[in-house]
Protein backbone atom coordinates (compact mmCIF):
# COMPACT_ATOMS: atom_id res chain seq x y z
CA UNK A 1 0.00 0.00 0.00
CA UNK A 2 1.90 3.41 -0.78
CA UNK A 3 1.66 5.99 1.49
CA UNK A 4 -1.19 8.08 0.33
CA UNK A 5 -3.30 5.28 0.28
CA UNK A 6 -2.71 4.66 3.79
CA UNK A 7 -2.77 8.67 4.40
CA UNK A 8 -6.43 7.91 3.16
CA UNK A 9 -7.29 5.03 5.43
CA UNK A 10 -6.03 6.51 8.65
CA UNK A 11 -8.13 9.79 7.99
CA UNK A 12 -11.24 9.01 6.33
CA UNK A 13 -11.97 5.24 7.84
CA UNK A 14 -10.18 5.61 11.52
CA UNK A 15 -10.34 9.46 11.98
CA UNK A 16 -7.10 9.84 13.12
CA UNK A 17 -5.78 13.65 13.61
CA UNK A 18 -2.90 15.00 11.24
CA UNK A 19 -0.42 14.90 14.00
CA UNK A 20 -1.50 11.00 14.93
CA UNK A 21 -1.32 10.08 10.79
CA UNK A 22 2.27 11.91 10.73
CA UNK A 23 3.14 9.60 13.51
CA UNK A 24 2.64 6.47 11.80
CA UNK A 25 4.03 6.97 8.28
CA UNK A 26 7.15 8.98 9.40
CA UNK A 27 8.85 5.64 8.08
CA UNK A 28 8.05 6.32 4.59
CA UNK A 29 10.06 9.31 4.62
CA UNK A 30 13.31 9.09 6.25
CA UNK A 31 15.14 12.04 6.88
CA UNK A 32 12.10 14.05 7.06
CA UNK A 33 10.57 15.93 10.52
CA UNK A 34 7.56 14.89 12.02
CA UNK A 35 6.67 18.76 10.68
CA UNK A 36 7.86 18.33 7.70
CA UNK A 37 5.99 14.76 6.90
CA UNK A 38 2.78 16.45 8.35
CA UNK A 39 2.34 19.27 6.11
CA UNK A 40 3.01 16.52 3.02
CA UNK A 41 0.24 14.86 4.47
CA UNK A 42 -1.92 17.29 5.13
CA UNK A 43 -1.17 18.88 1.25
CA UNK A 44 -1.77 15.28 -0.49
CA UNK A 45 -4.94 14.61 1.06
CA UNK A 46 -6.65 17.90 0.79
CA UNK A 47 -6.38 16.94 -3.07
CA UNK A 48 -7.25 13.64 -2.63
CA UNK A 49 -10.29 12.58 -4.43
CA UNK A 50 -12.13 10.72 -1.45
CA UNK A 51 -12.03 14.29 0.87
CA UNK A 52 -13.58 15.83 -2.33
CA UNK A 53 -15.58 13.25 -2.61
CA UNK A 54 -17.28 13.20 1.10
CA UNK A 55 -20.63 14.47 2.45
CA UNK A 56 -20.67 18.19 2.97
CA UNK A 57 -20.85 17.89 6.26
CA UNK A 58 -17.81 15.72 6.36
CA UNK A 59 -15.71 18.15 4.15
CA UNK A 60 -16.83 20.80 6.90
CA UNK A 61 -15.40 18.69 9.78
CA UNK A 62 -12.16 18.00 7.59
CA UNK A 63 -11.95 21.84 6.84
CA UNK A 64 -12.50 22.78 10.35
CA UNK A 65 -9.80 20.63 11.61
CA UNK A 66 -7.14 22.04 8.73
CA UNK A 67 -8.33 25.64 9.63
CA UNK A 68 -7.88 24.88 13.67
CA UNK A 69 -4.15 22.97 13.23
CA UNK A 70 -3.08 26.46 10.82
CA UNK A 71 -4.41 28.68 13.33
CA UNK A 72 -2.19 27.08 16.13
CA UNK A 73 0.62 30.27 15.77
CA UNK A 74 1.98 31.04 19.32
CA UNK A 75 1.70 34.19 20.98
CA UNK A 76 4.36 35.47 22.20
CA UNK A 77 4.60 37.46 25.90
CA UNK A 78 7.74 39.38 27.01
CA UNK A 79 7.58 38.98 30.57
CA UNK A 80 9.13 41.83 32.81
CA UNK A 81 12.55 40.64 34.28
CA UNK A 82 13.61 42.61 37.73
CA UNK A 83 17.41 41.09 36.88
CA UNK A 84 16.55 38.78 40.20
CA UNK A 85 19.08 35.94 39.83
CA UNK A 86 16.36 33.16 40.66
CA UNK A 87 12.89 33.05 38.56
CA UNK A 88 10.28 30.39 40.08
CA UNK A 89 7.01 29.65 38.82
CA UNK A 90 4.35 26.72 38.78
CA UNK A 91 3.34 24.70 36.11
CA UNK A 92 0.71 22.50 35.58
CA UNK A 93 -2.01 21.55 33.09
CA UNK A 94 -5.10 19.75 32.16
CA UNK A 95 -7.39 20.59 35.06
CA UNK A 96 -10.52 20.00 33.34
CA UNK A 97 -13.35 21.85 35.22
CA UNK A 98 -16.78 20.69 34.77
CA UNK A 99 -15.67 16.47 34.50
CA UNK A 100 -17.00 14.57 37.50
CA UNK A 101 -13.30 13.49 37.99
CA UNK A 102 -11.83 16.69 38.19
CA UNK A 103 -9.02 16.97 41.46
CA UNK A 104 -10.57 20.72 42.59
CA UNK A 105 -9.11 20.04 45.85
CA UNK A 106 -5.47 18.89 45.11
CA UNK A 107 -5.20 21.47 43.01
CA UNK A 108 -5.96 23.99 45.64
CA UNK A 109 -3.26 22.38 47.69
CA UNK A 110 -1.32 22.97 44.88
CA UNK A 111 -2.19 26.47 45.20
CA UNK A 112 -0.96 26.28 48.86
CA UNK A 113 1.99 24.78 48.05
CA UNK A 114 2.96 27.56 45.69
CA UNK A 115 1.96 30.79 48.23
CA UNK A 116 4.10 28.97 50.65
CA UNK A 117 7.05 28.93 48.45
CA UNK A 118 6.68 32.37 47.32
CA UNK A 119 6.11 31.62 43.82
CA UNK A 120 3.74 34.07 42.30
CA UNK A 121 3.06 33.13 38.57
CA UNK A 122 1.66 29.65 37.79
CA UNK A 123 1.60 28.40 34.41
CA UNK A 124 -1.26 26.69 33.03
CA UNK A 125 -0.70 24.28 29.73
CA UNK A 126 -4.40 23.78 28.66
CA UNK A 127 -7.42 22.02 29.00
CA UNK A 128 -8.48 23.94 31.77
CA UNK A 129 -12.54 22.83 30.91
CA UNK A 130 -13.46 19.64 30.29
CA UNK A 131 -15.03 20.73 26.98
CA UNK A 132 -18.46 19.24 25.37
CA UNK A 133 -19.33 16.28 23.18
CA UNK A 134 -16.07 15.13 23.15
CA UNK A 135 -17.04 11.48 22.52
CA UNK A 136 -19.98 9.39 22.76
CA UNK A 137 -21.61 9.33 26.25
CA UNK A 138 -18.83 12.18 27.00
CA UNK A 139 -22.20 14.71 28.63
CA UNK A 140 -22.41 11.79 31.14
CA UNK A 141 -18.99 12.42 32.33
CA UNK A 142 -19.59 16.19 33.05
CA UNK A 143 -21.60 17.71 35.36
CA UNK A 144 -22.01 21.18 33.92
CA UNK A 145 -23.71 21.47 30.51
CA UNK A 146 -23.06 24.69 28.10
CA UNK A 147 -20.52 27.23 27.81
CA UNK A 148 -21.78 29.86 29.95
CA UNK A 149 -22.46 27.12 32.88
CA UNK A 150 -18.39 25.90 32.15
CA UNK A 151 -17.28 29.46 32.70
CA UNK A 152 -18.96 30.23 35.40
CA UNK A 153 -18.04 27.40 37.39
CA UNK A 154 -13.95 28.02 36.64
CA UNK A 155 -14.72 31.58 37.05
CA UNK A 156 -16.05 30.49 40.76
CA UNK A 157 -14.04 27.96 41.59
CA UNK A 158 -10.13 28.06 39.83
CA UNK A 159 -8.39 28.60 43.14
CA UNK A 160 -7.64 32.20 43.74
CA UNK A 161 -4.83 33.34 45.98
CA UNK A 162 -3.72 36.60 46.85
CA UNK A 163 -0.07 37.13 45.53
CA UNK A 164 -0.37 34.58 42.69
CA UNK A 165 -1.49 35.24 38.63
CA UNK A 166 -2.42 32.09 36.49
CA UNK A 167 -1.13 32.65 32.83
CA UNK A 168 -2.77 30.25 30.82
CA UNK A 169 -3.62 29.07 27.23
CA UNK A 170 -6.97 26.45 25.97
CA UNK A 171 -6.13 23.09 24.85
CA UNK A 172 -8.64 20.59 22.45
CA UNK A 173 -11.13 20.44 25.33
CA UNK A 174 -11.57 23.86 25.39
CA UNK A 175 -11.50 23.58 21.63
CA UNK A 176 -14.51 21.71 21.83
CA UNK A 177 -16.61 25.18 23.26
CA UNK A 178 -15.83 26.42 19.90
CA UNK A 179 -16.59 23.46 17.83
CA UNK A 180 -20.56 23.11 19.46
CA UNK A 181 -20.98 26.56 20.87
CA UNK A 182 -19.08 28.85 18.74
CA UNK A 183 -17.64 30.45 21.55
CA UNK A 184 -13.90 30.66 23.38
CA UNK A 185 -14.03 30.65 26.97
CA UNK A 186 -10.75 31.96 27.59
CA UNK A 187 -11.22 35.54 27.25
CA UNK A 188 -13.98 35.45 29.47
CA UNK A 189 -12.95 33.83 32.32
CA UNK A 190 -9.44 36.26 32.09
CA UNK A 191 -12.21 39.13 31.76
CA UNK A 192 -13.65 38.09 35.17
CA UNK A 193 -10.90 36.80 37.05
CA UNK A 194 -8.15 39.46 37.06
CA UNK A 195 -5.53 36.87 38.48
CA UNK A 196 -6.09 34.95 34.98
CA UNK A 197 -4.33 36.00 32.22
CA UNK A 198 -5.41 34.31 28.88
CA UNK A 199 -2.54 33.27 26.47
CA UNK A 200 -4.25 32.08 23.58
CA UNK A 201 -4.82 28.23 22.49
CA UNK A 202 -2.22 25.49 22.21
CA UNK A 203 0.72 27.53 22.63
CA UNK A 204 2.40 30.64 23.91
CA UNK A 205 6.00 31.55 24.36
CA UNK A 206 6.89 33.60 27.45
CA UNK A 207 10.24 35.81 27.59
CA UNK A 208 10.95 35.02 31.28
CA UNK A 209 14.41 36.89 30.74
CA UNK A 210 16.39 38.28 27.09
CA UNK A 211 17.90 34.78 27.22
CA UNK A 212 15.13 32.51 28.67
CA UNK A 213 12.16 31.35 26.98
CA UNK A 214 9.88 29.53 28.39
CA UNK A 215 6.90 27.76 25.70
CA UNK A 216 3.66 26.50 26.93
CA UNK A 217 2.05 23.70 24.81
CA UNK A 218 -0.94 21.58 24.50
CA UNK A 219 -0.65 19.00 21.44
CA UNK A 220 -3.67 17.19 20.20
CA UNK A 221 -2.51 14.00 18.87
CA UNK A 222 -2.48 10.54 21.52
CA UNK A 223 -0.51 9.43 23.86
CA UNK A 224 2.59 6.97 23.87
CA UNK A 225 3.61 3.79 25.19
CA UNK A 226 6.91 6.14 26.70
CA UNK A 227 6.65 9.11 28.46
CA UNK A 228 9.21 10.47 27.06
CA UNK A 229 8.80 9.88 23.19
CA UNK A 230 6.40 12.44 22.58
CA UNK A 231 7.61 15.70 24.02
CA UNK A 232 10.70 14.17 22.50
CA UNK A 233 9.23 14.63 18.86
CA UNK A 234 7.60 17.90 18.97
CA UNK A 235 11.28 19.34 19.81
CA UNK A 236 12.96 17.23 17.70
CA UNK A 237 10.50 19.19 14.90
CA UNK A 238 11.51 22.53 15.93
CA UNK A 239 13.86 24.42 14.13
CA UNK A 240 17.32 25.00 15.69
CA UNK A 241 16.99 29.00 16.45
CA UNK A 242 13.19 29.02 17.38
CA UNK A 243 13.80 26.27 20.29
CA UNK A 244 12.44 27.75 23.57
CA UNK A 245 14.81 27.61 26.77
CA UNK A 246 12.36 25.54 28.67
CA UNK A 247 8.61 24.30 27.38
CA UNK A 248 5.64 22.93 29.24
CA UNK A 249 3.49 20.60 27.72
CA UNK A 250 -0.13 19.65 28.84
CA UNK A 251 -2.64 17.09 27.43
CA UNK A 252 -0.99 13.69 28.14
CA UNK A 253 -1.99 13.75 31.62
CA UNK A 254 1.61 12.70 32.40
CA UNK A 255 4.12 13.82 34.40
CA UNK A 256 8.09 14.12 33.82
CA UNK A 257 11.42 15.87 33.35
CA UNK A 258 13.60 15.34 30.36
CA UNK A 259 16.22 17.40 28.34
CA UNK A 260 16.06 16.50 24.70
CA UNK A 261 18.06 19.17 21.82
CA UNK A 262 19.20 21.04 25.31
CA UNK A 263 15.72 21.72 25.66
CA UNK A 264 14.12 21.56 29.60
CA UNK A 265 11.20 19.88 28.57
CA UNK A 266 8.16 19.47 31.25
CA UNK A 267 5.33 17.33 30.66
CA UNK A 268 3.19 19.01 33.32
CA UNK A 269 0.86 16.24 34.68
CA UNK A 270 -3.16 16.79 35.37
CA UNK A 271 -5.70 17.69 38.37
CA UNK A 272 -8.31 14.69 36.75
CA UNK A 273 -8.24 11.40 38.10
CA UNK A 274 -8.90 8.26 36.01
CA UNK A 275 -12.19 8.64 33.21
CA UNK A 276 -13.96 6.04 32.15
CA UNK A 277 -11.88 7.00 28.67
CA UNK A 278 -8.36 6.73 30.43
CA UNK A 279 -9.46 3.51 32.47
CA UNK A 280 -10.28 1.99 29.04
CA UNK A 281 -7.67 2.43 27.36
CA UNK A 282 -5.38 1.38 29.66
CA UNK A 283 -3.70 5.07 29.79
CA UNK A 284 -1.93 5.93 33.20
CA UNK A 285 -2.85 9.30 34.56
CA UNK A 286 -0.34 11.61 36.88
CA UNK A 287 -1.66 13.93 39.21
CA UNK A 288 0.39 16.99 40.49
CA UNK A 289 1.98 19.77 39.28
CA UNK A 290 6.00 21.10 39.38
CA UNK A 291 7.29 23.96 41.22
CA UNK A 292 10.46 25.12 39.18
CA UNK A 293 12.90 27.55 40.42
CA UNK A 294 15.56 28.82 37.87
CA UNK A 295 18.77 30.40 38.45
CA UNK A 296 20.10 32.64 35.37
CA UNK A 297 23.00 34.75 35.10
CA UNK A 298 23.66 38.70 34.63
CA UNK A 299 22.42 38.22 31.14
CA UNK A 300 19.01 36.25 31.78
CA UNK A 301 20.85 33.28 30.35
CA UNK A 302 20.00 29.67 32.90
CA UNK A 303 22.66 28.38 34.93
CA UNK A 304 20.74 25.88 36.37
CA UNK A 305 16.88 24.25 36.99
CA UNK A 306 15.78 22.85 39.79
CA UNK A 307 12.16 21.10 39.33
CA UNK A 308 10.47 19.66 42.16
CA UNK A 309 7.03 17.93 41.04
CA UNK A 310 4.52 18.06 43.99
CA UNK A 311 2.71 14.17 43.76
CA UNK A 312 -0.81 13.26 44.05
CA UNK A 313 -1.31 9.66 44.03
CA UNK A 314 -5.07 8.85 44.89
CA UNK A 315 -7.94 11.00 43.24
CA UNK A 316 -10.74 11.89 45.90
CA UNK A 317 -14.28 10.61 44.20
CA UNK A 318 -16.61 12.95 43.04
CA UNK A 319 -14.64 15.83 44.84
CA UNK A 320 -16.50 18.37 42.75
CA UNK A 321 -19.44 17.47 44.84
CA UNK A 322 -17.20 19.09 47.88
CA UNK A 323 -17.52 22.85 46.23
CA UNK A 324 -21.13 23.25 45.67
Amino acid sequence: MSWTKKAEELKFDKGLSWTQIADEIQGEFPGLTQKQVLEKVRGRLRKSERYEGKPKGRVEEVKKKITVIENQIPNIITSKWNGNKIIKFGLIGDTHFNSKYAQITHLNTFYDRCEFEGISKVYHAGDIDEGENMRTGHPYECYKQGADDHEAEIIRLYPQRKKITTDFITGNHDASMIKHCGHNIGPTIAKERADMNYLGSDCAIINLTPECTLELRHPWNGSSYADSYQVQKIVEAMEADSKPKILAVGHYHKAGYFFPRNVHTFLTGAFQGQTPFTRGKNLRVQMGGWLVEVEVDSKGTIELIRPYFVPFVKAIKDDYLNWR
